[in-house]
C-alpha cells in the first residue's frame, strides 16, 4: 500500500512510521517517511 509523508509529501510503499499530531483539537495519526520521522522524534525530545 502506498503512503504519502505528512511533512514532505514523498510517496513510499514500505518502511514508514506514524506520528501523532494535534489537528483541530483532536489527536491525528499521520504517516511519516523515515527521514521526517527521525526529525519529528528529535523535535519532540526538546
Amino acid at each position: 500500500m502506498e503512503e504519502q509523508c505528512f511533512y514532505c509529501d514523498d510517496t513510499f510503499e514500505d518502511s514508514y512510521h506514524h506520528g501523532l499530531f494535534i489537528y483541530q483539537n483532536e489527536h491525528v495519526d499521520k504517516a511519516l517517511c523515515p527521514h521526517c520521522y527521525s526529525e519529528w522524534l528529535e523535535g519532540i525530545k526538546e
